[in-house]
């Protein structure tokens, strides 16, 4: 995608925050900083007046204009350290503004619907979903505002320095036979040959660093992935002792880095080959091109300062893309990166792979049961996984599934929701209160009180009914932690884990159930404890397992097995 491409897609997605609940709030913020861009303008203006008064009166020692001329100084910088002040303040709200609003409509974009798992199964670029939303939609706001902040400067300044050095550009005469010719404003157009030349060398430069950018800022992601999925594994990589193989996996990530990083400073080498010579040219050039006007008399110092300085700033304004290429080049890099996480969320929506095309239809039935019509699943990839199910399942059912437990997970997703590889039509009852026991419930990072309670919050349960749920399920050395922060998926052994997991189905008490695996964990006697749980206070709820007859045998009242039959599995029911 083109430059312009790329700006038009980063528009799309970001621009709507001046259409927000947000607009009038943005928009004040956004025409202040205009406003004050456009009065940091009038400092530059003014020192290059000054600096005419300043020399002229040097060349011609009056000592009472140089004094007078100190005070004006004096408030060219205070009013300078104040529109630079407010100017901060300023652009600084307006990026974490802009920033907090982006980040919370791609991560409610991300964050909703299981779409955070569903990406895991979707083609594209979009690893590393966190990095993207923390980095890069950080760098792309951040870098938008500072690069239009930049370009509009840059615009007002050419505008008014080139009205200055147009009036600076006494006609030059060139004799052809005898005929005088002038160039009107030949300082202008000699700025803007020479900004020109400098640009289209550094825009054919910077397509590497471009690139190069771009693939720092992936090797870096995957080693920030690396490092955090470590320390979220780390009991798991300590009882298998694998810390040589996280130490080396590490390394070879940090290599690509490096590789990624001498990518990048072998093409900024490149740029730098040319913007530190046109550096020490650009400070000299415009001296060097009056320098023999003044020489013959025709102009004064102040004159030959002051042109030398406009031309100065005239050239700066034109050579906006050579001076901010490299912050351009991480702006592009980021803005792909977060277009490439948020293009591929919006395509699940629209997701429906099957064998020919078709897709899974979920909908709420007016019936109590939970039906499958003609139903089938498949992978992410299309391919047929279980077939041919037809099948329905009354209120107050306690089914048990065994046999190819991983193919029966499947199911559950698509009843949840997270599926839509596959075929046919799933009735689910409207109204009913689903709830999902996966094998290991999700704990996050909060008190002991709010994890049992998750989504929920404590308040909502009561704390009679949360110790109550602790000691139901033999939970009860927990109680005197209920207020305390950690991470409780590392300090829980995976029993207590389940057990928990058992706790929070007794506090929110849901009329389905769907159990996968949830008592591997627990011992023959644990086991036999949750399964009579399930039977004494769920014994109205319909309970779908999925697991091992010798583990939740007692608790079925029917039971499926599912087989492979060839490259597919199909459901027989066992009596």
């Amino acid at each position: 995608m083109g430059w312009f491409g790329v700006i038009r897609q980063f528009l799309r997605i970001a621009g709507p925050y001046w259409q927000s609940e947000q607009r009038w709030y943005a928009t004040f913020l956004t025409m202040t900083l205009v406003a004050l861009t456009a009065a940091q303008i009038g400092v530059p203006v003014a020192i290059n007046f000054w600096i005419l008064n300043l020399f002229d009166a040097l060349e011609g020692h009056e000592i009472d204009r140089f004094s007078y001329l100190i005070g004006f100084l004096l408030l060219i910088v205070l009013a300078n350290v104040v529109i630079v002040n407010l100017h901060l303040r300023v652009k600084r709200r307006l990026q974490i503004g802009w920033r907090e609003w982006l980040t919370h409509k791609i991560s409610d974009e991300w964050m909703v619907g299981g779409k955070h798992y569903l990406l895991t199964y979707m083609p594209g670029a979009h690893d590393n979903p966190d990095g993207r939303i923390a980095e890069d939609v950080h760098n792309a706001t951040e870098y938008a505002i500072d690069l239009a902040h930049t370009l509009l400067y840059d615009a007002l300044l050419l505008i008014s320095f080139t009205k200055i050095l147009w009036s600076l550009s006494a006609p030059p005469y060139l004799i052809f036979d005898n005929v005088a010719i002038d160039l009107p404003g030949y300082l202008v157009w000699i700025a803007i040959l020479y900004a020109g030349a400098g640009t289209v060398v550094a825009l054919t430069l910077g397509r590497f660093l471009v690139r190069a950018v771009d693939r720092r800022q992936t090797s870096e992601a995957d080693f920030r992935f690396g490092l955090v999925h470590a320390r979220e594994n780390a009991l798991r990589i300590a009882l298998a002792e694998g810390e040589a193989n996280e130490r080396l996996n590490f390394r070879t990530l940090f290599t690509r880095v490096r590789e990624a990083w001498d990518g990048v400073t072998a093409a900024l080498a490149h740029m730098f080959y040319f913007s530190s010579s046109w550096s020490v040219l650009s400070q000299v050039f415009p001296t060097l091109i009056m320098a023999p006007r003044y020489m013959m008399g025709m102009i004064s110092l102040g004159a030959l300062m002051q042109t030398a300085q406009a031309f100065q700033q005239t050239v700066a304004a034109l050579s906006w893309a050579i001076d901010n290429l490299g912050k351009f080049a991480d702006w592009r890099a980021s803005v792909e990166r977060m277009m490439s996480l948020h293009d591929s969320i919006r395509r699940i929506d629209a997701q429906r792979l099957t064998n020919e095309g078709g897709g899974i239809e979920r909908v709420l039935s007016d019936k109590p049961v939970l039906a499958f019509r003609d139903f089938s699943t498949a992978n992410a990839a299309g391919q047929a996984e279980i077939v041919g199910i037809n099948a329905e399942i009354q209120p107050g059912e306690h089914l048990l599934v065994t046999g190819e437990t991983s193919a029966a997970s499947t199911v559950l997703k698509v009843v949840a929701g997270l599926w839509p590889w596959g075929r046919g039509r799933v009735e689910i009852p409207a109204g009913a209160d689903l709830y999902f026991m996966p094998p290991r419930p999700y704990m996050p990072a909060d008190t002991l009180s709010n994890v049992l309670c998750y989504p929920a919050a404590p308040q909502e349960k009561g704390e009679a009914a949360i110790m109550a749920a602790l000691r139901r399920v033999g939970l009860e050395a927990l109680i005197a932690r209920l207020g305390e922060t950690a991470k409780w998926d590392q300090v829980l052994t995976a029993d207590a884990q389940q057990r928990l997991g058992f706790a929070r189905l007794l506090l929110h008490r849901p009329d389905w159930i769907f159990l996968e695996d949830a008592t591997e964990a627990l011992d023959i006697q644990g086991q036999r404890d949750m399964v009579a749980l399930l039977k004494q206070e769920f014994a109205k709820a319909t309970i779908i397992a999925i697991g091992h007859s010798d583990a939740l045998g007692g608790l079925a009242t029917r039971s499926l097995e599912i087989l492979r039959e060839g490259d597919v599995f199909v459901v027989r029911e066992t009596p």
